[in-house]
């Protein structure tokens, strides 16, 4: 299978838990088009490749035990020197409250 067309599946299914709407494995290889054993093996590399999946048997459907999203690319160019600088990471925020003169009552 071609890296693209697993990525997609890989993001399909990653939708459909976010969403919590996989169904149970019967159900989510019918939306994937895939079979049974197929989805199951999906299931385990993504869980391998440290997506915390989860099955409730209450909802019937795949969740994440953990917060977190699936990282967008595989390659991301590195920000040059002046982009860099850009980033303030808070520290314009919190200088709002340095600055500001409190009076107490």
């Amino acid at each position: 299978m071609p890296i693209h067309k697993y990525l997609e599946r890989i993001r399909f299914i990653d939708s459909l838990i976010c969403k919590k709407a996989t169904g149970n494995t019967k159900i989510l290889a019918k939306k994937l088009n895939l079979s049974v054993s197929g989805t199951e093996k999906f299931i385990h590399e993504m869980k391998e490749a440290g997506f915390p999946i989860s099955y409730s048997k209450k909802r019937k459907s795949y969740f994440y035990n953990r917060d977190g999203k699936m990282v967008e690319r595989l390659f991301t160019e590195e920000m040059d020197k002046d982009e860099m600088k850009k980033i303030t990471g808070g520290r314009t925020f919190f200088h709002l409250f340095l600055n500001r003169n409190y009076s107490t009552v």
